[in-house]
C-alpha cells in the first residue's frame, strides 16, 4: 500500500478544481448620473471573476432575460430573499448583489455576496473613488473579497488519507476536515518510534485555491510537532483526490502531496 501511494506521489498529474457558480445580479442606484454606468460596472466585475480559477460565473444575457420574464423589476434584487429566489432560478451558489451611488463627486460602490441556499449573507464591502481608473485599479482586490467567504464544495470536507515521505520517512496522515474551519488529524508516525497514532485537533481555511491547515500534536517525534501548512491545492475531476506541494523536504525543498478522499 505505501509503495503504491508512494508511487501516485511521485507522478506528474493533471488536475482540475472544482468551481463554485456565482451570479451577479448587478448594482442598483438612484442617481441619474451614474445609472447607464450600473450595466458596464457589472460586466466589469463579472469579468474580474472568470480570471478566479474556482469560480464559475453565470453569463449576465441569461441573468437578465430571466428577470425580465419573471419581472423581478417590481421587487429590488438587492434584497437577499429575491436574490436567493433568482440565484437558484440560474442554478448559482451564491449571488452578488449592490448599489451605487455618488457622494461630493466620489462613486461609492457597496456589494454583498450571498449564499443562495441559506440566504446568508457572506461577505459584505464597499470600495470609493474619485475616477474610473481609480475604479478599475481597485476592482481585482474587490472581486477577490468578494467571493474569499464563499464555503469550499461538501466534497472537500470528509476524511482523506495520505502518506507523506520526507526526510527519509514515510508517515501516514489521516485528515478530517469539518465544518466552521475545523480538523482532526490523525498521523502513525514511521521510523525507530513508537507506531501508535497521534492525533491532535486543528484549524483549517480555504481562500483563493490555497488550503491552510494548523495543528500541534502533544509528541518527541521534533518533525510532527508543528504541522501549518499554506499551499496551493488542486483537486481533480472526481473530486477524490487533493494534492499540493509543502516545503517538507531538506532545506524546505518542496515535496509533492497526495490525498485520497476515503
Amino acid at each position: 500500500m505505501k509503495k503504491l501511494l508512494t508511487l501516485i506521489i511521485t507522478s506528474m498529474l493533471t488536475f482540475t478544481l472544482h468551481a463554485q457558480t456565482v451570479a451577479v445580479l448587478g448594482f442598483e442606484t438612484d442617481n441619474f448620473c451614474i445609472e447607464d454606468r450600473t450595466g458596464t460596472m457589472s460586466d466589469l466585475l463579472t469579468d474580474e471573476l472568470v480570471n478566479i480559477s474556482h469560480i464559475t460565473v453565470v453569463e449576465r444575457k441569461y441573468i437578465d432575460k430571466l428577470k425580465g420574464e419573471m419581472k423581478f423589476q417590481a421587487s429590488p434584487y438587492t434584497d437577499p430573499a429575491t436574490a436567493k429566489s433568482l440565484g437558484k432560478m440560474v442554478g448559482a451558489d451564491c449571488v452578488i448583489i449592490g448599489t451605487a451611488d455618488v457622494f461630493n463627486c466620489t462613486l461609492t460602490v457597496t456589494a454583498r455576496t450571498v449564499e443562495v441556499e441559506s440566504g446568508k449573507i457572506l461577505y459584505s464591502t464597499k470600495m470609493t473613488c474619485d475616477t474610473w481608473g481609480e475604479f478599475n485599479q481597485k476592482l481585482p482586490d474587490f472581486a477577490r473579497n468578494l467571493v474569499s467567504k464563499i464555503p469550499v464544495p461538501d466534497r472537500f470536507e470528509g476524511t482523506w488519507y495520505g502518506i507523506i515521505e520526507s526526510g527519509g520517512y514515510s508517515d501516514e496522515y489521516t485528515i478530517t476536515f469539518a465544518k466552521k474551519g475545523k480538523c482532526s488529524i490523525d498521523i502513525v508516525p514511521d521510523g525507530d518510534f513508537d507506531s501508535a497514532t497521534i492525533s491532535a485537533i486543528g484549524t483549517w481555511s480555504d481562500s483563493d485555491d490555497i488550503l491552510r491547515v494548523t495543528a500541534k500534536f502533544r509528541t518527541d517525534i521534533a518533525r510532527l510537532k508543528n504541522l501549518k501548512w499554506t499551499a496551493v491545492y488542486v483537486l481533480d475531476d472526481s473530486g477524490e483526490t487533493l494534492s499540493m506541494n509543502l516545503p517538507l523536504g531538506e532545506g524546505g525543498k518542496l515535496v509533492r502531496v497526495m490525498f485520497t478522499k476515503q
